[in-house]
This record gives structure tokens, C-alpha cells and sequence, in this order.
């Protein structure tokens, strides 16, 4: 699988874990919204890479770093683009998050994000914690 194609499906893993029956299903769009389609997912990219270069004997680890990575980006470019912060209207092509989800949904989208991310290391880190770091 390419990397491009790595990240994306790490991406839609991570989204697809916190879609259960008992999530708010506006939360669970502005999450996909914020997330899909991405930019140039570089920080992702460079991380899958350096993986790659050492060996990536654990994809599933470098996988949810990437994840990880790319979702603490995305949290910190919803949060930049609120009202009480930059007040961005567009990104990435598209009305901001919280001018297409309403700004209470977008602090807590970008909120669920951050903890997506850490919560994306903890679950794959627990077979080898070392590596966590």
C-alpha cells in the first residue's frame, strides 16, 4: 500500500472507531468534515517515511502515529479557524468547520481530535509501550 493510501486508511480507521450507535451523529460529521478531504498530509507523510527508513517492522504503529499526527493537526487548524481566534471562513477549499457545523460543534470536534489522537497511540502502543515515545 502506498503511503498516501496508508495515511488515509489510519485516518478513516481512527473517524470509524469513535462512529458507534451512542456518538452525536453531528459530532461525528464535523469530525469527518474536518478531516476528509485533507491537504497535502505532509506531517503524516514524513512520519511513515522515517518509519519506512527504519525498518516499519510495526505499520499498524507507524499507521495510528501517522493518524495521530495528521488529527492533532487537524484539531489545532479547527480551533485556529473559530471566531474567538483567527475567524477563518474557508480551509482547505471548503467553509471552515465552524461556519459549516456552527461554532459549539466545531470547539468540540476539535476538542474530540486531540483526544482521537492520543487515544489512537494508546490503544496500538499497548502491545509494545516502549515505543510509544
Amino acid at each position: 500500500m502506498t503511503l498516501p493510501a496508508r495515511v488515509e486508511a489510519a485516518l478513516k480507521a481512527a473517524i470509524d472507531r469513535a462512529d458507534t450507535p451512542s456518538a452525536p451523529p453531528g459530532l461525528i460529521k464535523a469530525l469527518r468534515y474536518a478531516v476528509f478531504p485533507g491537504g497535502a498530509r505532509v506531517r503524516p507523510m514524513l512520519c511513515l517515511a522515517v518509519a519506512r527508513a527504519c525498518g516499519d517492522d510495526r505499520p499498524e504503529i507507524s499507521d495510528a502515529t501517522a493518524a495521530a499526527v495528521e488529527l492533532l493537526h487537524c484539531a489545532s487548524l479547527v480551533h485556529d479557524d473559530l471566531p474567538c481566534f483567527d475567524n477563518a471562513g474557508f480551509r482547505r477549499g471548503k467553509v471552515s468547520v465552524h461556519a459549516a457545523h456552527g461554532e459549539p460543534l466545531a470547539l468540540l470536534a476539535g476538542d474530540a481530535l486531540i483526544v482521537m489522537a492520543f487515544e489512537r497511540l494508546a490503544v496500538v502502543g499497548a502491545a509494545e509501550p516502549g515505543r510509544i515515545a
